[in-house]
């Protein structure tokens, strides 16, 4: 399936759904594919971090940018790095780290939206209400079915 970050892409209206039900659909459908190794959440967190990482440093690239045609150019120069999710995500697939939803995931966010810059601020609130409602059913996930969670008992 893929995700759709407007609703009308031409007059910038958002998807209303996007950081509520489309999110925690997407991570039910990730957490359903969770065991010990696959999927874990801090392994998910890197990838929300690397997408704050690209976010932060186009904005600061583009902070001196005195058009909007500057801007695009900018973003047209970044926007490889940030496809280089799709790789890492696949790389870490192969390692057994996460599945193969969590990768549709992340190609479907990058490949599929991410065409201007207004795109990164979707992506990135899209990214943090996934991971807050991975975590979220992660943790009942976890506390129903015994898994340690660390810690001092």
């Amino acid at each position: 399936m893929s995700i759709e970050f407007w609703k009308d892409r031409k007059n910038k209206e958002p998807n209303e759904t996007l950081f509520s039900t489309v999110a925690e659909d997407e991570a039910k459908k990730v957490q359903a594919k969770a065991t010990a190794t696959v999927n874990k959440p801090t392994q998910l967190r890197k990838f929300f971090d690397e997408i704050i990482s690209f976010e932060a440093r186009y904005r600061m690239a583009s902070g001196k940018a005195g058009s909007e045609e500057e801007r695009m150019r900018i973003f047209k120069q970044q926007l490889p790095f940030a496809h280089m999710l799709v790789p890492k995500a696949k790389y870490a697939e192969a390692r057994k780290l996460v599945s193969s939803e969590f990768v549709e995931l992340i190609r479907s966010a990058i490949l599929d939206n991410l065409k201007e810059p207004d795109d990164l601020r979707i992506l990135k609130s899209f990214f943090e209400a996934f991971t807050g409602y991975y975590k979220y059913h992660n943790s009942n996930f976890q506390s129903n079915d015994g898994y340690n969670r660390g810690g001092r008992r």
